[in-house]
């Protein structure tokens, strides 16, 4: 009976980790958010935000941009992320009820976790009348991957983490007048996650680190949500943009197996359904755009996401069973700033600066999935325009990571049981940058 009730926690401490997962990411915006959906609009931090792109990317960032786009034109774009990160540290024994309270795990100490992955996103948009546009955009918002191995010090409390989501997202425009536009678009989400980690089977025979097992969980679910913007122009010069976008709400569904454990505790290897209810968090984007001649303009960016919904997420499992990860999100915000300088009908240069918030409020909240912190934008960017009909973005960022810290994070936090912590816990501190290079194809035609 003692057997079947510490597999059962480990199995719980598994899908807690996976909770833990699906809220911080290698992504570039706070949380788990990929801001990265427009190479125009990074070239300026996305300081651009919602004051209208001048391309069809403007279908993500404000629907309402499209009135300033005449005729059809197509945008397709891919970003390659490179993160650069090493971890330093060390885990123990915590709340065992044993007298391995304390005692250190086994397992590599450092851990150097660099990754390179692609963010891919496509937009069009079709003027139907000088009152009206439809426009169709496809990309990532959401995203993680990460994989240590199974030999590292946290391997408890985080192996492989890898979320992937495709929106798409139809929209409208109207033009009231040369002044005021708006814009509305769905959003129809598909999620799908594989969160892995290990599996402390010697607890059962009392040598720790001794018979490690491996639980494995996957989830799938689509998820609704919409968009809604307002561009104003007041002057020729003078463009501001305001963006909602709503929280979608999913509800993941998949199951967690665990496997690898030998004899005589063999049969906590098994498989299990799992529900667990997520939402993504709604976001405001306020933006200005003013141009001061021909060649120069200015524009700054706010953007607030309320994060601060997710305080707690509960994970079901089929035997009845919960765990409850606790997060205390704070809500978090994002300014941007940036110029362009268009010295010939031939070239736009672009450069910016954006301050990107965290939600995590502490460092024992912070998970080993994926290192985040506060992070500082540094971007570069350029337009080729090759003909009136077709031209080329390019872009480059470097982020600064503020260096995220771990203090004592536990694999779990089950009160159901009466537990509030499980019993490894993992310290460290991770030296991380990031860098992007970005390119856009933008196609007007018709």
């Amino acid at each position: 009976m003692a057997t079947q009730r510490t597999t059962t926690h480990n199995l719980r401490t598994c899908c807690t980790a996976v909770l833990l997962a699906l809220g911080t990411s290698n992504a570039l915006a706070s949380s788990f958010a990929l801001i990265e959906q427009s190479v125009s609009g990074m070239g300026t931090a996305y300081a651009v935000g919602s004051s209208g792109i001048d391309d069809a990317s403007t279908v993500y960032f404000n629907p309402a941009g499209m009135s300033r786009l005449h005729g059809s034109h197509l945008s397709g774009g891919l970003q390659i992320v490179d993160l650069n990160t090493d971890f330093k540290g060390s885990a123990e024994y915590a709340n065992t009820g044993t007298g391995l309270d304390g005692a250190p795990i086994s397992g590599k100490k450092k851990k150097n976790l660099d990754t390179t992955e692609a963010v891919p996103s496509g937009y069009i948009s079709h003027q139907y009348s000088d009152k009206v546009w439809f426009g169709l955009g496809v990309n990532a918002p959401f995203g993680l991957k990460t994989e240590y191995d199974d030999k590292w010090v946290g391997r408890y409390n985080a192996d492989k983490s890898e979320l992937l989501t495709i929106n798409i997202n139809p929209s409208m425009a109207f033009k009231f007048n040369d002044n005021v536009s708006i814009g509305f678009g769905v959003s129809a989400m598909y999620a799908d996650g594989e969160l892995t980690n290990a599996v402390d089977g010697g607890l059962l025979t009392a040598t720790p680190g001794a018979n490690d097992g491996k639980v494995k969980l996957t989830a799938d679910d689509w998820g609704y949500g919409f968009n809604a913007g307002l561009l104003l122009e007041p002057t020729q010069n003078t463009r501001i943009g305001l963006h909602y976008r709503s929280e979608i709400d999913l509800k993941l569904e998949g199951n967690a197996k665990v496997s690898g454990l030998d004899a005589p505790i063999d049969s906590g290897n098994g498989k299990q359904d799992a529900k667990l209810d997520l939402t993504l968090p709604d976001s405001v984007s306020l933006s200005g755009n003013y141009s001061l001649n021909s060649r120069w303009a200015f524009m700054a960016d706010v953007t607030w996401t309320n994060w601060s919904d997710i305080d707690t997420l509960d994970i079901k499992l089929q035997d009845g069973s919960r765990s409850v990860a606790v997060w205390d999100y704070d809500d978090s915000w994002r300014y941007a700033i940036g110029t362009e300088f268009t010295p010939s009908k031939t070239w736009t240069f672009r450069t910016g600066v954006a301050l990107d918030e965290t939600p995590v409020p502490k460092d024992s909240l912070r998970s080993p999935r994926v290192p985040d912190n506060d992070r500082t934008w540094l971007t570069l960017g350029m337009t080729y325009r090759h003909s009136p009909n077709l031209t080329f973005d390019v872009g480059y960022a470097h982020i600064f990571v503020d260096d995220p810290k771990l203090k004592g994070v536990s694999d779990n936090h089950n009160p159901t049981a009466g537990q509030t912590t499980g019993v490894h816990e993992l310290s460290g501190e991770y030296d991380a940058s990031v860098d992007i290079l970005s390119a856009q194809v933008n196609w007007k035609f018709k």
